[in-house]
Protein backbone atom coordinates (compact mmCIF):
# COMPACT_ATOMS: atom_id res chain seq x y z
CA UNK A 1 0.00 0.00 0.00
CA UNK A 2 2.62 2.25 1.00
CA UNK A 3 4.38 1.66 -2.30
CA UNK A 4 1.04 2.32 -4.38
CA UNK A 5 0.94 5.95 -2.11
CA UNK A 6 4.62 6.91 -3.44
CA UNK A 7 4.19 5.50 -6.86
CA UNK A 8 0.70 7.87 -7.17
CA UNK A 9 2.81 10.93 -5.48
CA UNK A 10 5.66 10.84 -7.84
CA UNK A 11 3.30 10.52 -10.97
CA UNK A 12 1.63 13.76 -9.48
CA UNK A 13 5.01 15.23 -8.66
CA UNK A 14 6.33 14.41 -12.20
CA UNK A 15 3.23 15.56 -13.98
CA UNK A 16 3.29 18.80 -12.21
CA UNK A 17 6.82 19.69 -13.09
CA UNK A 18 6.35 18.83 -16.59
CA UNK A 19 3.54 21.44 -17.16
CA UNK A 20 4.26 24.58 -19.16
CA UNK A 21 3.09 26.49 -16.26
CA UNK A 22 5.31 24.57 -13.57
CA UNK A 23 7.25 27.01 -11.59
CA UNK A 24 10.48 27.79 -12.21
CA UNK A 25 12.80 26.42 -8.88
CA UNK A 26 12.11 24.04 -6.59
CA UNK A 27 11.70 26.55 -4.13
CA UNK A 28 8.49 28.08 -5.47
CA UNK A 29 6.98 24.53 -5.11
CA UNK A 30 7.94 24.97 -1.41
CA UNK A 31 6.20 28.78 -1.07
CA UNK A 32 3.36 28.68 0.95
CA UNK A 33 0.47 31.01 -0.36
CA UNK A 34 0.49 34.51 0.69
CA UNK A 35 -2.10 34.82 3.38
CA UNK A 36 -4.22 37.70 4.44
CA UNK A 37 -3.18 40.02 6.61
CA UNK A 38 -5.25 39.96 10.04
CA UNK A 39 -7.65 42.63 10.69
CA UNK A 40 -7.04 44.87 13.50
CA UNK A 41 -9.62 45.42 16.24
CA UNK A 42 -9.94 49.14 16.28
CA UNK A 43 -9.68 49.90 19.79
CA UNK A 44 -12.61 51.39 21.70
CA UNK A 45 -11.00 54.06 23.30
CA UNK A 46 -9.16 55.68 20.33
CA UNK A 47 -12.73 55.38 18.48
CA UNK A 48 -14.02 57.27 20.76
CA UNK A 49 -11.33 59.56 21.52
CA UNK A 50 -11.62 60.37 17.26
CA UNK A 51 -15.39 60.67 17.47
CA UNK A 52 -15.59 63.23 20.59
CA UNK A 53 -12.48 65.26 18.55
CA UNK A 54 -14.56 65.55 15.37
CA UNK A 55 -18.16 65.98 16.87
CA UNK A 56 -16.54 68.96 19.18
CA UNK A 57 -14.59 69.96 16.02
CA UNK A 58 -18.42 70.55 14.55
CA UNK A 59 -19.78 72.05 17.27
CA UNK A 60 -17.38 75.08 17.99
CA UNK A 61 -17.98 75.57 14.47
CA UNK A 62 -20.91 76.27 14.85
CA UNK A 63 -21.08 78.13 17.96
CA UNK A 64 -18.55 80.49 16.40
CA UNK A 65 -20.15 80.59 13.15
CA UNK A 66 -23.46 81.82 15.49
CA UNK A 67 -22.06 83.88 17.87
CA UNK A 68 -20.21 85.92 14.94
CA UNK A 69 -23.11 86.46 13.06
CA UNK A 70 -24.35 89.65 13.82
CA UNK A 71 -28.08 89.24 12.54
CA UNK A 72 -28.65 86.58 14.76
CA UNK A 73 -30.67 87.03 18.11
CA UNK A 74 -27.91 88.64 20.78
CA UNK A 75 -29.27 86.18 23.11
CA UNK A 76 -28.15 83.61 20.79
CA UNK A 77 -24.76 84.83 20.26
CA UNK A 78 -23.87 85.35 24.05
CA UNK A 79 -25.47 81.73 24.72
CA UNK A 80 -23.29 80.55 21.54
CA UNK A 81 -20.20 82.53 23.42
CA UNK A 82 -21.00 80.84 26.57
CA UNK A 83 -21.32 77.44 25.30
CA UNK A 84 -17.99 77.80 23.54
CA UNK A 85 -16.04 78.72 26.69
CA UNK A 86 -17.85 75.82 28.85
CA UNK A 87 -16.54 73.60 25.58
CA UNK A 88 -13.23 74.97 25.83
CA UNK A 89 -13.33 74.12 29.81
CA UNK A 90 -14.43 70.82 29.37
CA UNK A 91 -11.71 70.25 26.74
CA UNK A 92 -9.14 71.50 29.10
CA UNK A 93 -10.24 69.07 31.72
CA UNK A 94 -10.19 65.64 29.77
CA UNK A 95 -7.14 66.66 28.40
CA UNK A 96 -5.28 67.17 31.93
CA UNK A 97 -7.10 64.47 33.47
CA UNK A 98 -6.27 61.50 30.45
CA UNK A 99 -2.80 63.14 30.16
CA UNK A 100 -1.95 62.97 34.01
CA UNK A 101 -3.56 59.33 34.41
CA UNK A 102 -1.42 58.40 31.16
CA UNK A 103 1.57 59.83 32.76
CA UNK A 104 0.87 57.07 35.81
CA UNK A 105 0.27 54.43 33.29
CA UNK A 106 -3.06 54.40 32.59
CA UNK A 107 -3.05 55.44 29.17
CA UNK A 108 -6.79 54.03 28.06
CA UNK A 109 -8.60 56.34 30.97
CA UNK A 110 -11.14 58.37 29.62
CA UNK A 111 -12.17 61.37 30.94
CA UNK A 112 -15.58 62.73 30.65
CA UNK A 113 -16.55 66.19 31.73
CA UNK A 114 -20.19 68.68 31.98
CA UNK A 115 -21.17 71.37 33.84
CA UNK A 116 -21.40 69.77 37.30
CA UNK A 117 -19.34 67.01 36.93
CA UNK A 118 -16.72 64.80 35.76
CA UNK A 119 -16.31 61.01 35.36
CA UNK A 120 -13.00 58.88 34.55
CA UNK A 121 -13.50 55.15 32.74
CA UNK A 122 -10.45 52.68 32.58
CA UNK A 123 -10.56 49.24 31.50
CA UNK A 124 -10.40 46.62 33.87
CA UNK A 125 -10.88 46.16 37.57
CA UNK A 126 -9.58 49.39 40.01
CA UNK A 127 -7.93 48.84 43.04
CA UNK A 128 -8.51 50.98 46.23
CA UNK A 129 -5.53 53.01 45.76
CA UNK A 130 -5.79 53.52 41.80
CA UNK A 131 -9.19 54.85 42.22
CA UNK A 132 -8.31 57.03 44.99
CA UNK A 133 -5.28 58.15 42.89
CA UNK A 134 -8.18 59.41 39.65
CA UNK A 135 -9.79 60.99 41.94
CA UNK A 136 -7.97 63.42 43.54
CA UNK A 137 -6.57 63.94 39.63
CA UNK A 138 -9.97 64.58 38.53
CA UNK A 139 -10.66 66.65 41.59
CA UNK A 140 -7.07 68.87 40.74
CA UNK A 141 -7.99 69.08 36.69
CA UNK A 142 -11.60 70.21 37.66
CA UNK A 143 -12.42 72.00 40.84
CA UNK A 144 -14.86 69.65 41.44
CA UNK A 145 -15.42 68.65 44.97
CA UNK A 146 -15.12 64.21 45.19
CA UNK A 147 -18.65 64.10 45.33
CA UNK A 148 -19.38 65.34 41.60
CA UNK A 149 -16.84 62.97 39.95
CA UNK A 150 -17.21 59.11 39.20
CA UNK A 151 -14.84 56.92 38.94
CA UNK A 152 -15.53 53.35 37.04
CA UNK A 153 -13.67 50.42 34.98
CA UNK A 154 -15.30 49.24 32.07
Amino acid sequence: MNALLMATVAAALAVTLTRPDAPDTEAALWTAPPTAAPTAVPDPVQMYRARRRDTRTQDQAALTALAETEDADPEARRLARTMLIETSENDEIELAVEAALAAQGMSDALCVARRGGVTVLLSGQLTERQAALILDIARQASGQDVENIRVAGF
